[in-house]
């Protein structure tokens, strides 16, 4: 019984340790892409293309959405990969994903990453890395699913001051995926 009041107390004190910059994350609901992602502001979409070696060089449609706040960059890349070739090879392109991510720098972390439960449940990884030539820290999570594959990273720059920051394990984890696009 004394487990819930200082769990409750150190939940308490990491709200307020958030400061302000807490009150500003929203999540914001793409239904075209089957996604919901918590932001600490709006971010940035443009078009583009997803290249790799599994993928080839065409490339597939790639939305990417980015955002600076705090010396933190925030991005996410969705890549419509819902051709059937690609969804045959979908654990190739999540194992690129991922050596691609420890590929960046110094691997901290490699570990399993889950989003939402049940049957609905996505499994993916999540990356730690510190970035080549002291450019930071950088949080990737790889998650394939419907056909697509979703890369959420996080970049904690250097002028930041602190390589571990809450928001960015809170922006890697905060997302949540669509049955048939429906969003309740």
């Amino acid at each position: 019984m004394r487990l819930v009041p200082m769990t409750l107390a150190a939940m308490t004190a990491l709200i307020l340790a958030c400061g302000p910059a807490a009150a500003q994350w929203h999540e914001v609901v793409y239904p075209d892409l089957g996604v919901g992602k918590e932001w600490p502001a709006e971010p940035t979409r443009t078009k583009g293309e997803y290249k790799t070696e599994v993928v080839g060089k065409e490339g597939v449609p790639a939305d990417i959405f980015q955002v600076e706040v705090d010396m933190i960059v925030y991005k996410m890349t969705v890549a419509d990969l819902q051709k059937l070739e690609f969804v045959a090879r979908s654990a190739s392109l999540m194992g690129e994903c991922v050596f691609d991510a420890e590929e960046a720098g110094t691997p901290l972390a490699n570990m399993t990453n889950r989003v939402e439960g049940g049957i609905n449940a996505v499994y993916g990884r999540l990356v730690s890395v510190d970035l080549a030539d002291n450019k930071g820290r950088r949080q990737t999570a790889c998650l394939f699913t419907k056909g697509r594959l979703y890369i959420i990273e996080a970049t904690v720059l250097p002028e930041h001051g602190q390589p571990n920051s809450s928001q960015v394990i809170r922006f890697t984890n905060s997302l949540r995926f669509a049955i048939d696009h429906d969003y309740h």
